[in-house]
């Protein structure tokens, strides 16, 4: 599965830096993961810094889901912890398991929820990053993690910003 991933990031990162228009490049490159991970939705957007919420800026979303941009905030109350040990840490992915009994699976109606970012972009205003709603439980080489990273920052490099939102 590595190697799809890997290929679908590359490939989106070579879009979103080449193709005039960056929003219909970033979406391709969305689509493409969607598909690589097999995913039932998948975003970029900016984290809080304390990992409470994510400001979604574009979305790509299986079956009839709404695709393009998106100004939904989704609360990550439920597992801020894990997402504040996370950007602690130098990793640039972290997997987190959604119990069906679990609060948070209201929220993201998932397997698992797939967090990628870029370590070598510091922002105080909150971390650009790649969510993805999975099917089943996969996990990341840090190659194609990587990968994913060089999309997120050529994604950064083109896009306008954005104010953060206080979301529940």
């Amino acid at each position: 599965m590595g190697d799809l991933v890997t290929e679908a990031a590359i490939t989106g990162a070579a879009l979103v830096r080449h193709l005039n228009d960056a929003r219909f490049a970033s979406l391709r490159a969305l689509r493409q993961l969607l598909r690589a991970l097999d995913a039932e939705r998948i975003a970029i957007g900016v984290l809080h810094p304390d990992g409470s919420s994510l400001q979604e800026e574009l979305v790509w979303a299986s079956g009839f889901g709404r695709c393009g941009e998106s100004e939904r905030v989704l609360s990550c109350a439920a597992f801020a912890d894990e997402i504040r040990g996370w950007l602690a840490s130098t990793k640039d992915a972290l997997s987190i398991s959604i119990d069906t009994r679990s609060p948070a699976w209201h929220e993201v109606p998932c397997d698992q929820l797939l967090l990628v970012r870029d370590c070598r972009s510091k922002n105080d205003g909150g971390t650009l990053i790649l969510a993805a709603q999975l099917r089943g439980s996969v996990v990341l080489p840090d190659e194609t993690a990587r990968a994913i990273a060089v999309l997120i920052r050529e994604y950064a490099g083109r896009r306008e910003p954005v104010t953060l939102q206080t979301g529940t």
